[in-house]
């Protein structure tokens, strides 16, 4: 073989090497592309899913409002119901209560709503304490006295969310006396919890129902999802 032959041989040679590196070099890239996007893929899946197993919102099958673990406002003839698990001592549920009680009562006075707020005791000490001391109000004063401490104790929240032991009992007593009760009636069943084995039921009612979290909100029936914003708003659009 001429040296010219050799020359050109050995520049094919090389030629052929460099293509072949080029191609093993795209090979990698593609599966290291295809590698991260399969992860990916199987993370979003994961994720999805976990969420689905996490969200109970659409897994809610709650009574009818009426029943005996709550307060109910409204005629019993509405063309509405709204039913609100809540727990006095949730950031959300004071959010939402901000949000949507005056257009809940307003709306429940024009007729068009029949309301249920249904306490429960999921967070701390105080959730139960103050979802006694409603109970022992609502037996002892009557719903419409019970409606205003409802809202008292919310509106207090911020002085509650304070510490895990939230009001103490003098502020729960003076609070019922304020929404209109009489301190004598309800001063022993606040301070020696003679209704948390009804706070108990209730909250086992709601479990049992597929309530995993505060506030939970059904509007005829169906669960409304979303921030307590989100939550006000619909209910605001949906009753006008």
């Amino acid at each position: 073989m001429s040296k010219k032959s050799a020359q050109a041989s050995r520049t094919e040679r090389a030629a052929a090497a460099v293509r072949e590196q080029q191609r093993e070099e795209a090979r990698r890239r593609n599966l290291m592309v295809g590698g991260v996007v399969g992860v990916l893929v199987v993370a979003l899946v994961a994720g999805f899913f976990w969420m689905r197993s996490n969200d109970s919102t659409n897994d809610v099958s709650a009574p009818a409002a009426g029943s005996e673990h709550g307060l109910t406002f409204g005629p019993d003839d509405a063309p509405h119901e709204v039913i609100i698990y809540e727990d006095f001592h949730c950031v959300h549920c004071a959010d939402l209560e901000e949000r949507s009680s005056d257009d809940l009562t307003a709306s429940a006075e024009a007729g068009d709503v029949r309301v249920e707020y249904r306490p429960v005791s999921f967070l701390t000490e105080y959730s139960l304490r103050a979802a006694n001391a409603f109970k022992v109000v609502l037996d002892e004063a009557g719903p419409d006295v019970a409606k205003r401490y409802h809202d008292l104790l919310f509106a207090n929240y911020d002085e509650a969310s304070g510490s895990e032991d939230g009001l103490d009992d003098d502020t729960l007593v003076s609070l019922a006396v304020d929404a209109g009760a009489d301190e004598d009636a309800v001063r022993p069943g606040i301070e020696g919890l003679a209704q948390q084995e009804w706070v108990d039921a209730a909250t086992q009612a709601a479990t049992d129902a597929g309530v995993r979290g505060t506030p939970t909100v059904l509007l005829d029936g169906e669960p409304v999802s979303g921030s307590a914003e989100d939550i006000a708003n619909s209910l605001r659009e949906a009753l006008g």
